[in-house]
């Protein structure tokens, strides 16, 4: 389920341009509850998304032996430079990759949001040699092009070095990369890692970036931090968009170079545009019209809007509700949008005929059982969308919450996340990290049951035996009830509710005979 990221493409792009030999260890086809795999997994097993599996329908098994793989390659290709593009969630994982190969004392840096967001954390650890805080395009090459030439690499800006003797050389934030310049290269990428589910289709999907950052500041995002990073170190704002023309010319490239079934836009907030920018786009994406998926506010939803994707072929769409309480949301999540408001946007989606996603977060510090339900409340007022997905909080370096939650006790300041499907890592004494979990699993059907039915979701979230085996059953209602079929081809409503509660009561009686 995971896109290729654009960070690996605009890397190869970088090194081949300047002539020189890249290779590309990607972890992501790996199982295990510590790689890249589990959190796709749990979406489909906690009914969020319809089921996929890489070996029946890609033909692909997950590997299984991630550290000798890794020494394998590093053995064959004998680099240079290693260069790992990671977030907090990959970070552990990183940290062994480079441990098994830290006796061959080859140079390496770590870059992105979570070497950003923590450097001396990051750099504290034996294995990393060097980091890039900040954007990484032009760092990166620099550093390459000065070990190639046997120079020292000490002063590069963004680039922090650990030297021999235990001192670190902090270099200062260089300006802001042009996002319109690089067109990304994704050659290295294993033939499988093109193809993903979507709507209940597998298709092969390219990611696309046509913005960078994000206008709004929810407490629970990093993607805030890049704004106060760069405003604090170059005075400058984090957030732009790449030129129509130029995003035209790299989508046209993109769709020659890739025949994409689909584009997996990568914006934070695809419809965070000026009205005339997306007028235009849309009039020239008309020629082109692959279809894409996007993430966007609630708040840029408006029937002008959802005309305009339509005439551009959109694909999907996902819109972020994240809580059900006004006066939490606002205070606590820093998103000011009414409910009232919530539902007139839903509206406008629902009457349309692009299928949608709504995303929901659940576990906040502070967050109760009560308030959880309040979300699930909200959502059971919602109509038109495909999917629900809801995530547990997860306390990343450079949020606001993350802070609040060490302050208030609920988390140790050195903890490392994991993922977002990942039980809660905050210690709150009103809501557990095993409560948590059994909401998690039962969240969607807490929504698309009958309120009558909610006694046997309450049993579903314990984690015993016979909890599991209710889950199991529900799970398969609600999968033959919601997710059979794909997102244009969807089951009939369900109007007799009472037929498949005799199923389930049957099955109840059994057990107890």
């Amino acid at each position: 389920m995971l896109v290729m990221p654009v960070a690996a493409g605009l890397f190869t792009a970088i090194f081949k341009k300047a002539g020189f030999e890249v290779a590309l260890f990607d972890a992501t086809l790996y199982s295990g509850q510590t790689t890249a795999s589990a959190s796709p997994s749990k979406r489909v097993e906690y009914l969020q998304a319809r089921k996929f599996s890489y070996e029946q329908d890609l033909g692909f098994k997950l590997k299984t032996n991630l550290i000798e793989d890794f020494v394998a390659k590093v053995d064959s290709f004998e680099p240079d430079l290693m260069v790992i593009t990671l977030l907090e969630d990959a970070f552990l994982q990183a940290l062994a990759l480079l441990e098994s190969v830290r006796e061959k004392n080859i140079p390496n840096i770590s870059g992105g949001v979570f070497v950003t967001a923590v450097p001396e954390k990051v750099i504290s650890h034996p294995q990393i040699k060097m980091i890039g805080l900040g954007e990484g395009e032009k760092t990166l090459l620099e550093v390459a092009e000065r070990l190639r030439d046997a120079l020292p690499v000490d002063n590069i800006p963004n680039v922090w070095i650990k030297k021999n003797d235990g001192r670190i050389i902090k270099n200062p934030i260089g300006p802001l990369e042009d996002i319109n310049e690089i067109l990304p290269d994704y050659s290295l990428f294993e033939e499988v890692r093109f193809y993903r589910p979507m709507g209940g289709k597998i298709l092969r999907t390219i990611p696309l970036e046509t913005s960078r950052g994000c206008p709004f500041a929810c407490t629970f995002c990093n993607s805030p931090m890049w704004n106060g990073f760069y405003q604090g170190k170059c005075g400058t704002v984090f957030f732009r968009r790449k030129k129509i023309a130029r995003l035209i010319e790299e989508i046209k490239y993109l769709v020659k170079e890739y025949k994409p079934d689909l584009f997996y836009v990568v914006d934070d907030t695809f419809l965070a545009r000026p009205s005339e920018e997306l007028r235009e786009f849309a009039e020239q994406y008309k020629q082109i019209r692959v279809p894409f998926w996007m993430n966007t506010r609630l708040e840029t939803i408006t029937q002008e809007n959802m005309t305009l994707l339509q005439a551009m072929n959109c694909y999907r769409l996902s819109v972020g509700v994240e809580c059900g309480n006004e006066e939490f949301r606002r205070n606590k999540l820093n998103r000011h949008i009414s409910n009232q408001e919530i539902l007139e946007r839903m509206e406008i989606l629902s009457k349309n005929a692009t299928p949608f996603t709504v995303n929901n977060i659940i576990g906040f510090p502070d967050e109760t059982r009560e308030l959880i339900f309040e979300t699930i409340e909200l959502n059971r007022k919602l109509s038109g969308y495909d999917t629900l997905t809801v995530s547990i909080f997860v306390p990343y370096q450079g949020t606001k919450l993350r802070a609040e939650a060490v302050k208030r006790g609920y988390l140790d300041a050195d903890t490392i996340t994991t993922h977002t499907t990942a039980s809660s890592l905050l210690q709150m004494p009103h809501l557990t990290s095993q409560e948590i979990d059994g909401l998690m699993r039962t969240f969607t059907m807490y929504v698309g049951f009958p309120k009558k039915w909610w006694p046997y979701l309450k049993e579903a979230e314990r984690f015993t035996p016979e909890g599991d085996e209710i889950f199991a059953k529900l799970s398969k209602i609600y999968s033959d009830v919601y997710l059979s079929g794909d997102q244009y081809n969807k089951p009939k409503e369900i109007t007799d509710w009472d037929v498949l509660e005799k199923q389930y009561l049957k099955f109840s009686e059994q057990k107890q005979g």
